[in-house]
C-alpha cells in the first residue's frame, strides 16, 4: 500500500478549526448558499485558496445583506478565529457563517458547544502521542510531522539525557537512580516531561514519542496535564501487521565496520552474495565492498522481535483504548517498505 503522507499523519493530530456542528436535517440550507458564499470568497482569495482573516467581514456582508455592525462583530467574536490565525480557507468561512444562515432560515439550534470548543482551541496546545510497534516507521515519520506541525518531538530518552546534562533537580535524581543501576520511575519521567514542556519551543504543543507505553503511564500523563487544564489532543498509531514487521526487521543485516545496511528480502538492498533460494546467514550475507560477513543486531532476530511485539500488544496497545472514548485516536496504515 502507499506510504502515509506526513501531512496526513500530522493532520490527524492537528485540532480542527473551526469545529463542525453535528449533522442536521436542514444541511441543504447551507449547501444551497455555498455557491453564493464561494463567489464572495473568491473576490478576496489570496491565490492560495485562502482569504486574509481581516476580509472575513466583507465576505459575510456580501452574503448576509441585512447584517448589522453589531451582529457582524458578534459573529466574528463568537465563531471566528483567534488573533494568531492570519488566513481562512473556504470550509472555515462556511462553518463560521453557518449558524447565522440557519438562524435566518428560522432554524433554532444550540451552538454553545461551538463557543466552548473555540475558546479551548484558541488557548490549547497540540499534545500528540505518536505510537507504533518496532519497525513501524516512527523514526522516519516523526521528523516530517514535526516539520508540518511546527512542534517538537520529545522522546523520553533524549529528555532524560538532557535533564541529566543540564543538572536540573529531576535530572540529578534520574542520574542518581541510573548510576545505582536502578530503573527510572514513571513518576520521575512524568516530572521530566513536565519540566521540558515549559520550554518556549513547546508553546504551541509537542509530540510525545515513546511515552506513554502503558495505561498507567497514560493516566499519570493525563493527571500532569490536567494540572494546567490541558489534555492529550491526539493519539496517532502507526499500524503494521506482525508478519510484515517480522519480514521488515528480521531481514535487516549490517556491515559492522562501515555501518552499511542490507536487507534480505528487498531487492535493491540485497547483497550480491545472496543468491536466489539462499537462506540468509553469515555465509550468504556478505558486504558488497569487502566480502566480509554481515551481522544482525541483537534486536533484529525473530526471538527478540517476538518478545518486543508481545510487550507492545500487551502494554502499549491498551493505551489506544484508554484514549478512544475521547475520539482522539487515529490509526494510520504504515505497511510500507522501510527507509534504510
Amino acid at each position: 500500500s502507499a506510504a502515509p503522507a506526513a501531512a496526513d499523519v500530522a493532520a490527524a493530530g492537528a485540532a480542527d478549526y473551526p469545529p463542525k456542528p453535528p449533522k442536521d436535517p436542514e444541511e441543504g440550507i447551507v449547501e444551497a448558499r455555498a455557491a453564493e458564499i464561494m463567489e464572495a470568497f473568491m473576490v478576496y482569495d489570496n491565490g492560495d485558496g485562502e482569504i486574509p482573516t481581516e476580509m472575513l467581514g466583507p465576505v459575510i456582508r456580501s452574503v448576509i445583506k441585512n447584517v448589522t455592525d453589531t451582529e457582524l462583530q458578534d459573529m466574528i467574536e463568537r465563531f471566528g478565529p483567534s488573533d494568531e490565525i492570519e488566513t481562512l480557507d473556504f470550509p472555515e468561512v462556511l462553518c463560521i457563517m453557518r449558524p447565522r444562515l440557519l438562524q435566518d432560515a428560522g432554524i433554532e439550534q444550540d451552538f454553545s458547544f461551538l463557543f466552548a470548543k473555540k475558546e479551548k482551541l484558541d488557548s490549547a496546545r497540540n499534545v500528540m502521542i505518536l505510537t507504533g510497534p518496532p519497525g513501524s516507521g516512527k523514526g522516519s515519520q516523526a521528523p516530517k510531522i514535526v516539520e508540518v506541525l511546527g512542534i517538537p518531538q520529545l522522546s523520553t530518552g533524549d529528555m532524560l539525557r538532557a535533564a541529566v546534562a543540564a543538572g536540573t533537580e529531576v535530572g540529578k535524581e534520574a542520574d542518581s537512580v541510573m548510576k545505582s543501576g536502578g530503573l527510572v520511575s514513571d513518576t520521575l519521567v512524568v516530572n521530566i516531561i513536565k519540566d521540558r514542556i515549559k520550554d518556549e519551543d513547546c508553546k504551541k504543543g509537542f509530540i510525545l514519542d515513546g511515552f506513554p507505553r502503558t495505561t498507567e503511564q497514560a493516566k499519570m500523563l493525563d493527571e500532569m496535564l490536567a494540572e494546567s487544564k490541558e489534555k492529550v489532543t491526539s493519539t496517532v498509531a502507526l499500524e503494521v501487521p506482525d508478519a510484515l514487521l517480522t519480514e521488515r526487521i528480521c531481514g535487516r543485516w549490517i556491515h559492522q565496520a562501515s555501518g552499511r545496511s542490507y536487507h534480505a528480502s528487498i531487492p535493491e538492498f540485497k547483497p550480491k552474495s545472496l543468491k536466489e533460494g539462499d537462506t540468509p546467514s553469515a555465509e550468504t550475507m556478505l558486504d558488497n565492498d569487502t566480502g566480509e560477513p554481515l551481522m544482525q543486531r541483537p534486536d533484529d532476530t525473530e526471538e527478540a522481535l517476538s518478545a518486543r511485539l508481545q510487550k507492545y500488544h500487551a502494554q502499549t496497545v491498551p493505551v489506544l483504548a484508554h484514549y478512544e472514548p475521547a475520539g482522539i485516536v487515529t490509526r494510520v496504515d504504515a505497511s510500507v517498505a522501510p527507509d534504510l
